[in-house]
């Protein structure tokens, strides 16, 4: 039978889909195997698929699942072409679907020998497949269908954190206030439920180790106008860029989906794996100046609590139109405060599940990449005295006006950087902390007429497509290609040699950043936003600290941080990985933070065990000299974790922000162990 504790990497394995995969372990085999359906077929009774399994004519090689679903039974035939037949003592259960009864599974399965099969659930034993005899009366069933799957071992994209939760929820939009109503109605007082995303998170912040909602069926995008008829009508211009998206949509499926309809978003992250219910309540950022982190884009909060009760939240003078609202949908509730909002865009899940957001997108745009070396002296002389405000940023137009306008191009004589555009869109440094090495990167619009050639995903992995393409429409394409096609050698030889000869890093991580020298990459927006796929698969640690741009306070910081990594560096434990530096504007959002700011994103092999250590030693620095309220963490990435008074002392919202929570989640069901622990009461 299958082991109550088999575990999957879920990052790997994220969606089993509207198709239950069998997991096949033969006996003879050192791996596992997996099995697709090849057919499926509808019934009205468990009877009658089972009949039609063990009908004549059937081939007894074959393996069957049958399954209650919302409306009907479903019967699944896995055919294996090998000569050894699938038993049931070699199938692993993980993420089969349950039959629309978590408590008392519905699913049954059938073997190549002719062996029934069912899945049961005990308190004591969690999941298990356990042979049986064939159903003689149709089951009942005490409660109503929800969709749900065996759990399996969640793990992170950094395998920095794990968990298996008791019982995984996959509800569409549709079924989330049932799903969370069938919790209330029964699960024990004071269980746990967390919504997660892709497992991009290197923090706690999504550990469910009581019900997790998984997001692979809360799936939407519409724009305004193919929504319901409940909007403003003087919401003005900006109207056709309002689009709402599904929190189980991928950063990924929204840039392809937005881009056919002749939009983009006009900030993005390096990753686009993660879901946007992911993204944004976390406070994950990009590195355009004119924005604070991507939460602010949200104008339109649709969220279910606690029991199923849903409301939507807006600021005050939201885009929802009060009235017809309240006739469409008279028992939900529309909150339009600023408090509220603000509290709701950043809440790390605390507050309940996030069914869909509206969000404010923009035309679509194309932009160029310009990456050169610079020296650590050179980058503050340049930009002491705020002069990071002269070198980014650009109010006042939007990307698909600033195609049309022609770039300043600096000549390094003027206080930017040589080759760079004056005032660009977005900029992003990348620094060794343990040298002087420091690249610059530029993102800015460009006009591209025909981009016919280019595609949905950055060109790397087909070498020959790359060459094709020419230079300015790809990165380094050797570089590129050597790391998206020969990943895990790539990794385990860098691992290596800094396992083994640690005082080398330094130069390494300098090698590293040397190969992402380029004078020109065009593409669409979203394209050269990312950082390409073989970089984003790569297992990595990474955490962030954010410190505030008034009085150069960012470029001190890097004093601060080469100092830390030296002394980590005298114990044979370097910093493994390079520092992103971007800059953002602040927000309104409550555990945001409240003033211009920059961030410094430090990255980290997977191997890197004392990584959390180095992540401690700068926050703890750097709190010392800036001043415990001046730094700030991200939610969603390795940190160290704040004391209360920290937490107070950062965000001066902070009282308001829990009293939202608290009256929103009024039992802390949507509090984790670990965010229990950070975020004070008051």
């Amino acid at each position: 039978m299958a082991e109550p504790d088999e575990s999957r990497n879920s990052a790997e394995f994220r969606n089993p889909g509207p198709e239950p995969l069998l997991h096949w372990k033969p006996k003879a085999s050192p791996s596992e195997r997996q099995l697709k359906p090849t057919t499926n077929s509808q019934h009205d009774t468990l009877g009658g698929a089972l009949d039609s399994a063990t009908g004549k004519g059937k081939r007894n090689a074959n393996v069957y699942l049958a399954t209650r679903m919302a409306a009907h039974w479903a019967l699944f035939e896995y055919k294996e072409s090998t000569v050894c037949n699938v038993e049931l003592k070699e199938l692993r259960i993980g993420n089969l679907p349950l039959g629309g009864d978590p408590l008392e599974p519905k699913t049954y399965l059938l073997d190549a020998k002719g062996k029934f099969a069912r899945i049961t659930h005990s308190d004591a034993n969690g999941y298990r497949l356990e042979e049986a005899a064939r159903p003689i009366e149709e089951p009942t069933f005490r409660t109503p269908w929800v969709d749900a799957v065996v759990p399996v071992l969640d793990q992170n994209h950094g395998r920095n954190e794990q968990w298996t939760p008791r019982f995984t929820l996959r509800p569409s939009l549709e079924e989330l206030p049932s799903a969370l109503a069938w919790v209330d109605q029964n699960m024990p007082e004071g269980t746990k439920i967390k919504a997660g995303g892709s497992l991009h998170s290197w923090s706690k912040t999504a550990v469910a180790r009581h019900v997790y909602f998984a997001p692979w069926r809360m799936i939407l995008t519409k724009l305004i106008d193919e929504d319901e008829g409940v909007y403003r009508v003087d919401i003005g211009e900006g109207r056709k860029n309002l689009i709402r998206a599904g929190s189980g949509v991928t950063v990924r499926e929204l840039n392809r989906w937005l881009w056919l309809k002749g939009k983009s978003i006009p900030l993005l992250g390096g990753c686009d794996a993660q879901t946007i219910g992911g993204v944004f309540p976390t406070g994950t950022h990009s590195s355009v100046f004119t924005y604070g982190p991507m939460a602010d884009i949200i104008k339109s909060i649709d969220l279910v609590l606690a029991g199923g009760r849903t409301v939507r939240v807006e600021p005050a003078g939201g885009i929802t139109d009060a009235k017809l609202w309240k006739a469409a949908h008279p028992d939900i509730e529309l909150i339009q405060k600023d408090d509220y909002f603000n509290a709701a865009t950043i809440n790390m899940g605390t507050m309940g599940v996030v069914a869909s957001y509206m969000l404010e997108v923009t035309d679509k745009f194309h932009m160029k990449e310009v990456r050169s070396l610079i020296k650590l002296d050179e980058l503050r002389k340049k930009l002491r005295g705020g002069g990071i405000y002269n070198i980014v940023g650009a109010p006042g137009h939007t990307p698909q006006e600033m195609e049309t306008i022609p770039a300043r191009i600096s000549d390094g004589k003027d206080g930017g950087f040589i080759g760079h555009p004056w005032a660009a869109y977005h900029l992003e440094l990348l620094i060794n902390p343990h040298s002087d090495h420091v690249v610059i990167t530029s993102r800015h619009p460009i006009a591209i007429p025909n981009d016919s050639s280019l595609g949905f995903t950055p060109p790397g992995r087909d070498l020959i497509k790359t060459i094709h393409l020419g230079a300015k429409f790809s990165r380094p394409a050797f570089p590129v290609w050597v790391q998206e096609n020969f990943n895990a050698i790539l990794v385990w030889g860098i691992d290596t040699a800094m396992t083994l000869f640690p005082k080398l890093t330094p130069w390494i991580v300098d090698r590293a950043l040397d190969t992402l020298i380029d004078d020109a990459y065009e593409d669409r927006s979203f394209n050269v936003f990312h950082n390409g796929n073989g970089e984003n698969r790569i297992p990595a640690l990474a955490g962030t600290i954010f410190v505030p741009i008034e009085g150069d306070k960012w470029l001190d910081a890097i004093d601060t941080i080469q100092e830390v990594a030296k002394g980590f560096l005298k114990q044979n434990r370097p910093a493994t990985g390079p520092a992103s530096v971007r800059f953002m504007k602040g927000t309104k959002a409550l555990l945001g933070v409240p003033k211009d700011y920059c961030s410094f994103e430090f990255i980290y092999t997977g191997r890197t065990r004392y990584a959390q250590a180095i992540m401690e030693g700068y926050d703890v620095a750097l709190r010392e000299r800036f001043g415990k309220g001046e730094v700030w963490t991200h939610w969603g990435q390795m940190m160290r974790d704040p004391e209360a008074g920290e937490v107070r002392e950062m965000y001066k919202d902070y009282r308001r922000w829990r009293e939202v929570r608290d009256e929103l989640d009024e039992r802390g069901l949507f509090l984790n162990e670990w965010q229990g622990g950070v975020l004070p009461v008051v």
